[in-house]
């Protein structure tokens, strides 16, 4: 009598080639995410501009200051009229006659707001405080822009993250213009 031969492959050959896959990907990770952390500071820089042009706008519109502020050694930002009522804890309910925007948002995980000349940030992928969880104390104003299209005061909001070139956010307090300036 003669065997048949099945064809296929065995749990053995099968976990091999899986336990050879994983060994690759978890060996050049490092490769690819390291890859991206240009990408990541570039998306930090566009959600400050859209940020600032965001309070920008709304500053013109409504005729009223609007500040941008931000959690120092975090990458929590937020946009809101510049009034104690809206900085003081609690946000007031919509009104159609008064319809202010308060907008929270965050940059991508690792690249944390540098403020107050306290050098380049740790390296850490715990730089987002969950949203809506930041106290009124925790907020530092970065920029408060005016209904004219102006901001009070010049800004140089750094970007950072290790393997990357960093960036810089220029706000030119005088016209409110915002350029971006790459480091080396």
């Amino acid at each position: 009598m003669r065997q048949r031969r099945r064809r296929g492959y065995t749990l053995v050959e099968i976990t091999l080639v899986l336990a050879l896959i994983v060994i690759l990907g978890a060996i050049g990770y490092p490769s690819i995410d390291a890859m991206y952390a240009g990408v990541k500071v570039e998306a930090a820089t566009d959600a400050v501009r859209g940020a600032w042009s965001e309070a920008q706008a709304h500053a013109i519109n409504e005729g009223r200051p609007y500040r941008f502020a931000v959690v120092p050694g975090k990458g929590n930002f937020r946009v809101a009229p510049d009034s104690e009522e809206y900085w003081g804890g609690s946000t007031p309910a919509y009104n159609p006659d008064d319809p202010a925007i308060v907008n929270e948002g965050t940059l991508p995980t690792g690249i944390p707001f540098a403020m107050g000349g306290s050098g380049p940030p740790a390296a850490s992928n715990d730089t987002v405080l969950s949203p809506g969880s930041v106290s009124p104390g925790q907020w530092v104003t970065a920029a408060i822009f005016l209904p004219d299209g102006t901001a009070q005061d010049d800004v140089d909001l750094p970007l950072e993250l290790a393997g990357a070139r960093p960036a810089i956010v220029h706000l030119r307090a005088l016209t409110g213009v915002v350029t971006v300036e790459r480091g080396e």
